[in-house]
Parts: structure tokens; sequence; C-alpha cells
């Protein structure tokens, strides 16, 4: 018998074998996940400013199947509200009251909104109602990148004029001046209300989110603010009444100045220096501190119109003051040391604002 040589043998099947394991690509299936039958739209979160309210849960609903039952539900506020009745079986617009407790923390809290259609498919979205105390007893523009740039007066605290509205009148001493307005003094977060970056129409109050509005041209402006609304307005502003001509630092604590201690004339005093574009505003580069051969500690001082003691200004608050109170206040009477320390005073005669700002 004759013998088949082995390599013959492989020549005929190899193809035979190629041919059986290629893939026929013509008839595969691709799976992907399934579409979402259910959808939602029209969800609007919520900034609530206290508690005990009712407020509107909306959202709108689409199904491609009809739907079942939309079920409301936050446990922590006892909801659990279930519709099952729909005009339109494949569509339903949400709009459900929602008490808020009274003892709710002041926080984010997540309203979840779940769909359920005839198939037993189901969707879920979250309505999130954030929870903040905006009726601030002050709230101060901050101009400044900086909040630790200040003696007193920074930031610049606004005028309340009602419950949760704000009104400053503010010389910009610079084009594209940048401001935004924070309840708190020292720190821009959690809450600094600014622009929306996807809306700068609308505030938010997000201090990682929020952009700061951009002024125009130097010059006064009146600014104001609405934190329940989330609104503001910028309007140009004119001042009116006539400027006084000098004002002075009257008092002591001026380590330049070691003979100055509450004399009211010269050269025991200081004048300020009065703007070139705006004859409301003074401002004095000064040394706090104690002078040479001198044992107190506190820098005590008032503001005059170098006319005696005929109409003066003291302050709101003798430590941290924000104001200035023509012919009424109280001195200053603020620590200071034996190392000076430069600032620029600097005070609006028109508004009574008054800064120092560490050089």
């Amino acid at each position: 018998m004759r013998k088949i040589n082995p390599y013959f043998f492989t020549l005929i099947i190899l193809p035979f074998l190629i041919a059986r394991c290629t893939k026929d690509t013509k008839d595969v299936t691709v799976y992907a996940p399934p579409a979402q039958s259910i959808s939602f739209s029209e969800v609007t979160d919520l900034v609530v400013d206290s508690t005990g309210k009712t407020v509107a849960l909306k959202a709108k609903i689409n199904a491609k199947d009809e739907l079942q039952k939309v079920e409301v539900i936050y446990q922590p506020w006892n909801i659990a509200t279930t519709i099952s009745s729909f005009p339109t079986p494949t569509e339903y617009t949400l709009n459900t009251p929602v008490a808020i407790p009274a003892n709710a923390g002041l926080k984010i809290h997540s309203i979840v909104i779940k769909a359920t259609d005839k198939k037993g498919a189901t969707n879920f979205t979250e309505v999130k109602i954030g929870l903040q105390d905006l009726n601030y007893t002050k709230l101060y523009m901050a101009d400044v990148a900086s909040l630790t740039a200040g003696l007193f007066g920074v930031p610049i605290v606004m005028d309340k004029i009602g419950a949760h509205t704000y009104q400053l009148i503010y010389y910009a001493k610079a084009a594209g001046t940048e401001v935004r307005f924070i309840p708190n003094k020292n720190n821009f977060t959690p809450i600094a209300v600014g622009l929306d970056p996807s809306n700068n129409q609308k505030l938010i109050t997000d201090g990682t989110k929020s952009l700061p509005l951009k002024l125009g041209n130097k010059g006064y402006y009146k600014i104001t603010v609405n934190t329940l609304l989330l609104s503001y307005s910028v309007e140009g502003f004119t001042p009116s009444g006539t400027p006084v001509n000098e004002v002075a630092i009257v008092g002591r604590g001026f380590y330049d100045h070691p003979t100055m201690n509450w004399q009211n004339t010269l050269p025991d005093i200081i004048l300020l220096d009065k703007d070139p574009a705006n004859p409301y505003l003074f401002t004095k580069l000064v040394k706090l501190g104690t002078p040479p051969g001198e044992t107190y500690n506190t820098t005590q001082f008032i503001l005059t119109t170098n006319n005696g003691w005929t109409n003066f200004w003291r302050f709101d608050d003798g430590l941290k003051p924000e104001l200035a109170v023509f012919n009424g206040g109280t001195n200053t009477d603020i620590p200071i040391t034996t190392t000076p320390i430069d600032y620029l005073f600097v005070f609006d005669s028109f508004t009574g604002r008054v800064q120092a700002i560490k050089q």
C-alpha cells in the first residue's frame, strides 16, 4: 500500500479549516443598552430663603409607553406622593406643592421624582431645594481679591433698604472694577453672590462658581442687590451737594507725627489729599504705630473739616469702623504697637465710607 505524504494532507485540509473559522459578519448581532423609555425635562432647582414655606415642585415627564405612576419621594420630610391618573397617557406635567418643615436643615435637599410605565420600566430625576437664610443682617461688596488687606472698611458694607434688599452708592476708581457680594466679610465661601456663569442676567450664591460683576467707566454707581430674587441693578449716579474743601485726621497714634495728640490745628493734624477726579474723595498714606517716646497702645482719631471743632466725623464703631458719622458717632480706639504699619486711608465724604487698606 502506498503511504500518503503528511505534507500533502496538510495542504488539502488547511484551506478547509480556514474557511470554517472565518466569521461571517453579515449576520452578526450587535447588542447595545436599550434607549431610555422615560425622560424628564424642565426640571427646576430652587433656592429658598427660609423654612416653613410651601414651594411648587415642577417637571415634565415623557414616556414612550403609557405611564403607570409618578412618585415624589423624600423620606426626611415624610414626602411619599403617588400620582396614577394622567390625562395624556404618554406625558405628564408635574406641578405639586411641597411643604418645607420648620425644622428643615439649611442645606441642599434632593427630592426624588420617579416615573414607571405600564411595561414596568422606571426612571427618576431629582429636584434640589437649597435652604439658605438669605435675609442677611449685613451684606458687603468686595472690590478686592484679598479680604485681609484692610484694617477696616474692607469689604464695603452696603445699606439694607428692605428685606433681602441691599444698596450701595459706590465710587469706582478705575474702569472695569469687578465686584461680588458676601454676607461674611472674611470669606468668599460658601456664599459669594455673583453672576451665573451660564446666564449673566441672573445671580447665584455659590462662592466657588459665581463670577464678579464688571462695572463700566470710573465714577459713581448705585448698586442694588436682592438676595431672595437673586436679582441686581447697576445705575450711573451723580452725587449732589457741595464737597468740603479739606478733611483732616485729628487724634494720636501716627508714627510719623510724634507730637500729634488731639490738637486741632497744623502742624499737629494730618490733611488728607483730595482726589483730582472726585472732589468728594480724600486719601492719605499713613503709618499707624506708637511714636518713639510714647507709651499708649491705641490709635484714637476723628475727622474734621480743618475748621476747629466745627463740623467733624466720628465713626459707627471704634474698633472696626465702616462708616463715618457726621457730627456724631464715636472715636476710634484701635490697637497699635511700636512697629508701624503703612495704610492707605480712604474717606468718601459723600457716602461716608471709610477704609484703611494695608500697603
